[in-house]
């Protein structure tokens, strides 16, 4: 019994803080949410998060924002970035074959540039 114990505590000891220091080491970086309910890839770099903090329009209303202004098109990425200070969502998508970008504001949700 005390040898079940002490191989269950060894392994928990070992196993916890190398799942902790590998789940750190890859939050320093760029954050990828790929295969989201969305249906497209959300990424959100972890320092402008903190910056901007809760945004009024987040990538799946900025999606859907796209989606209205450009009748067929498919969201392929999200990116949250800055411009003038502020925060944009900036949006890949695929309109009659071709693949354009367009910056939504991620406050107003107006669309500020793009290839139309």
């Amino acid at each position: 019994m005390r040898r079940s114990l002490l191989i269950a505590v060894t392994t928990a000891g070992v196993v916890v803080p190398l799942a902790m220091g590998t789940a750190l080491a890859t939050a320093g970086d760029r954050v990828e949410r790929t295969g989201s309910r969305a249906g497209f890839e959300i990424e959100i770099d972890p320092d402008l998060d903190a910056r901007f903090g809760p945004r009024p329009v987040n990538a799946v209303q900025a999606a859907d924002i796209v989606v209205r202004r450009f009748p067929g098109a498919r969201v392929l990425e999200a990116e949250l970035d800055e411009r003038a200070g502020g925060p944009i969502w900036e949006m890949e998508f695929r309109l009659a074959g071709d693949e354009r970008k367009v910056d939504v504001d991620a406050v107003t949700g107006a669309i500020l540039a793009g290839d139309d």
